[in-house]
């Protein structure tokens, strides 16, 4: 899959530049989205603010930015979309954003007219990339808002939520290489409370190459995808840069069994 991120106002010095700060942070979570989806498998292109229409074709369309207001008492994240497919990218991306620790709240979807009509979601769309939305963080202005999106934890938690908002919607793959002698077929993807024979292949390569089969970490090898294995899952990919949300899928298994 190709994801194509477009950076809020970057590189614009003159008209609609954004807000203070902006372009810096909308760089930063761009570079930290190609992190993390490129690590699930998929492919990433960063484009700027005035593109070549071409520049937007791809399988997903994420554009990045935060908001500012008069009013200080102004706060919230919002998504903008025009498609039902670009509905179901945005809400995966609200539920993650606040699954990662974003509890100023949110506006409604598409809020404002320059929202629901945003120019690179349109251009997105008329490149038959349907999968598109456009993000807006929080409130720069408001000082709970702010407090949430300075760098490193603001832009890390906006592209978790992207890299996370994507494996719900189109899954991840497990970039090709050369698996191990002995490693077992891969066994399926689980999270909490599936109960599979699958399982215990996790749990049993988990506490083998993942490292955890000694002391309180050890996991039964029982195949219920319980509360301490969910636990072992997300730290798991917490210390290999994936996106940590206790799915075990092709992206952890490619790392437990050959990263």
């Amino acid at each position: 899959m190709l994801i194509v991120v477009q950076r809020g106002h970057v590189p614009r010095t003159r008209g609609a530049t954004g807000a203070p700060g902006e372009q810096a942070f909308a760089v930063e979570a761009a570079e930290r989205v190609r992190h993390h989806v490129t690590r699930l498998g998929h492919r990433a292109r960063i484009i700027d603010a005035d593109p070549s229409a071409r520049s937007y074709r791809g399988d997903v369309f994420v554009a990045l930015h935060y908001d500012s207001s008069s009013s200080p008492s102004a706060s919230g994240a919002s998504v903008g979309y025009q498609s039902l497919e670009g509905r179901e990218l945005a809400h995966a991306w609200k539920r993650h954003y606040a699954a990662n620790g974003w509890h100023r709240g949110f506006r409604g979807d598409n809020y404002t007219r320059a929202l629901a009509g945003y120019y690179g979601v349109r251009q997105a769309l008329e490149q038959g990339n349907q999968r598109a939305m456009i993000v807006e963080a929080g409130f720069h202005t408001n000082a709970g808002d702010r407090a949430l999106l300075v760098s490193p934890g603001g832009p890390e938690r906006v592209a978790l939520a992207v890299a996370a908002a994507i494996v719900d919607v189109v899954g991840a793959t497990c970039p090709p290489a050369p698996a191990p002698a002995g490693v077992p077929a891969y066994p399926g993807t689980f999270r909490l409370g599936d109960t599979h024979g699958g399982v215990r292949v996790w749990q049993a390569e988990l506490n083998g190459r993942g490292g955890y089969g000694a002391g309180a970490n050890r996991l039964d090898t029982d195949g219920v995808f319980g509360e301490h294995t969910h636990h072992i899952v997300c730290d798991f990919q917490r210390k290999r840069g994936l996106v940590a949300d206790g799915v075990a899928g092709p992206a952890t298994w490619h790392q437990l069994v050959a990263g």
